[in-house]
């Protein structure tokens, strides 16, 4: 008997075909995977950057995150601040400080006692509104050259509060030095001029006097009162 020949399942015609159609379906799968894994990702949003990434979804550094070395540090975005100065709701204010050329001033001798001499300084103002003085003057002597005698007045007493002065009133200070004699030192030159700069001002009166005499290295003056 001769031998059969063997023959494979699936080699026929038939089996060929299920062969083909079966390695056909594998690649039909893979692409069908690949669509699928497209489709979820059109659909989803942008994925995250890694943690502890220092770009923001902008692209920009984000401010917060860690600076490596040499690397220049982020700039943040600045938030005004409102200034208390600026912001403030404004108050009610008062008159404005005196100045030189809202005031006259004229100068007279007080009493005197155990040695002590007293000038009274009243200064006038002379503009049409209420202004104010605060504190104490400068004060000194000038001979007619424009040189100062000895030095300005010292300050006597505390510095008081704020005097306001009406259209036309007035205000004092008191110039306190000693009487001939008293110290045994010599008294200073007369004056040909009292300058008188008011308390926070730049500008000075002038009055032409001899007065104040000045004895005993004494000279000071108070703050401006009422």
């Amino acid at each position: 008997m001769s031998p059969r020949s063997f023959r494979p399942r699936g080699r026929g015609p038939a089996g060929r075909g299920r062969g083909l159609r079966r390695y056909a379906l594998v690649p039909v799968a893979v692409a069908s995977l690949a669509v699928g894994a497209t489709g979820c990702d059109n659909g989803a949003s942008p994925s995250a950057e890694p943690a502890g990434s220092s770009r923001s979804a902008a692209g920009s550094t984000a401010p917060d995150a860690p600076i490596a070395p040499g690397e220049p540090a982020p700039t943040r975005a600045a938030t005004p601040i409102a200034s208390a100065a600026t912001s403030a709701p404004a108050t009610g204010s008062g008159p404005g400080r005196c100045t030189a050329e809202e005031l006259t001033m004229s100068l007279r001798q007080g009493d005197a006692g155990a040695g002590q001499i007293h000038y009274r300084l009243t200064l006038v103002n002379k503009s049409s509104d209420s202004c104010t003085l605060t504190g104490f003057p400068g004060v000194s002597l000038i001979r007619r050259d424009g040189s100062m005698i000895g030095t300005p007045a010292g300050r006597e007493g505390a510095a008081g509060r704020a005097t306001v002065i009406a259209a036309g009133g007035s205000a004092e200070v008191t110039l306190h030095t000693l009487n001939r004699g008293i110290n045994g030192s010599e008294c200073w030159d007369r004056p040909d001029l009292l300058r008188v700069y008011p308390p926070g001002s730049r500008e000075a009166l002038t009055l032409r006097t001899t007065q104040p005499l000045i004895c005993g290295g004494l000279f000071r003056t108070t703050a401006v009162s009422g």
